[in-house]
């Protein structure tokens, strides 16, 4: 389990988020600002949480890492408003600026023999809010 725990806290360092600390992106958010928000997601995408209610039972059982990220306690209605007001665009943005990291980090790699370069497939499902997923 600590392995795991540092894997994530890895993954998270790695995130290009100066972006999400915009004080304008912030404002009037006074418990969970919008990088901590991302990188609390992220973390349950990680780790398989699956329920708000999960979300409290990990984040007292990952006390270290929700430290690293900023959080001590956060509601499950308080985390289900936030992510309902969250812009899709500052995900997309920051989707984009990982796969430029990536692309940066691997493009003079000629890939496997008979195959060559692999690109990243992701078939995680994500749940948007209603009135976010109306054009799906």
């Amino acid at each position: 389990m600590l392995a795991h725990k540092t894997v994530i806290s890895q993954c998270l360092s790695l995130l290009p988020t100066e972006d999400l600390a915009c004080p304008l992106l912030n404002y009037d958010m006074k418990k969970l600002s919008v990088e901590q928000l991302v990188k609390l997601f992220i973390t349950a995408q990680l780790d398989h949480w699956e329920s708000y209610p999960e979300f409290e039972i990990k984040m007292r059982a990952y006390s270290d890492l929700m430290k690293e990220i900023g959080i001590e306690s956060i509601s499950s209605s308080q985390l289900s408003r936030r992510i309902n007001d969250l812009d899709t665009t500052i995900l997309q943005k920051l989707f984009f600026k990982v796969l430029h990291e990536l692309s940066f980090h691997t493009h003079h790699l000629s890939g496997l023999p008979n195959i060559g370069r692999l690109r990243i497939v992701d078939a995680t499902h994500i749940k948007l809010p209603a009135v976010l997923s109306e054009w799906a």
